[in-house]
């Protein structure tokens, strides 16, 4: 049985006649938007190939250019499914349209560029299992990019409290994975003109409404990291700044928080050069 698909809307695709209708234990979202067809390939055969196989993969095309649709040809799966926009409406939106048809007990996130790595879904899944407090979990991951493959890491903070986000987002987007009912009280949103941050934004209001999350120590996940710096336009730095203060006020993390919501702005001062040799110095490279 090939791929399901769903073109008007968001809704639940269709099961083959005579199938028989089961609820998966994991539910892994995906927002697509012109993505490149030897990496989108790999993150979704990356997702199928997990030991944990009661799964469903849900991606929303995000209105591409390209087609999605015909890069996922090979793909004879029937725990893909696709819903698609016609026009492109960002991340946020793309991943609650996801949300919004998903079935799985658990929710797991997988960005298109990125890998799960063997083993990733069955740890996570035991963890939260073991772990009736913990409400979402992420992991550490390897850096790679498609020019020279794995070189290097990015280790998170195993226990997270709310200073954990004063200098970055303590979680790797893409490693994600959630109990279903954290969606019953938030979801996505974008707060700026550029659809940004919007998983920085998230965690930190779950984290004010008293869910308690962690990392696994242990690199679960490959995440396309590009190790040159792209320029970050003024207006981006004032979303992310947006994002941070709203957050830091709702953990009462202010006004200290100010100082640290900054940090965006300040940023964008620092010569191309030096940002460079930052970025190597905190990828373990």
């Amino acid at each position: 049985m090939g791929l399901q698909t769903k073109r008007a809307g968001v809704g639940k695709a269709k099961t083959a006649q005579g199938e028989k209708k089961t609820m998966p234990l994991i539910s892994v979202i995906m927002g697509v938007h012109n993505s490149d067809s030897d990496m989108l390939l790999s993150a979704v055969r990356s997702v199928l190939s997990q030991s944990v196989s009661d799964i469903e993969l849900i991606i929303c095309d995000d209105g591409s250019e390209n087609d999605i649709e015909k890069m996922l040809d090979g793909i004879k799966d029937s725990r893909v499914k696709l819903i698609f926009f016609k026009e492109n409406k960002g991340l946020a939106a793309a991943l609650n349209a996801c949300i919004d048809v998903a079935s799985g007990k658990y929710i797991a996130r997988q960005d298109d560029d990125d890998i799960s790595l063997p083993g990733r879904f069955e740890k996570q899944t035991e963890y939260l299992e073991n772990h009736g407090d913990t409400y979402f979990i992420g992991t550490d991951c390897e850096l790679y990019s498609q020019g020279e493959g794995v070189y290097g890491e990015r280790i998170m903070p195993e226990t997270v409290d709310k200073r954990s986000f004063l200098f970055n987002s303590p979680f790797i987007h893409g490693s994600m994975m959630f109990r279903r009912e954290v969606f019953d009280k938030e979801r996505y949103r974008t707060l700026g003109k550029n659809r940004k941050y919007e998983d920085y934004d998230l965690f930190m209001r779950l984290c004010a409404d008293g869910f308690k999350s962690a990392n696994l120590p242990e690199k679960l996940y490959r995440f396309h990291y590009d190790k040159s710096t792209r320029r970050v336009s003024f207006s981006m730095r004032c979303d992310e700044f947006k994002v941070r203060t709203e957050g830091f006020k709702r953990l009462g993390l202010m006004p200290v928080g100010f100082l640290y919501a900054l940090k965006p702005i300040l940023l964008g001062f620092i010569p191309r050069k030096a940002m460079i040799k930052l970025k190597e110095k905190t990828t373990g490279v």
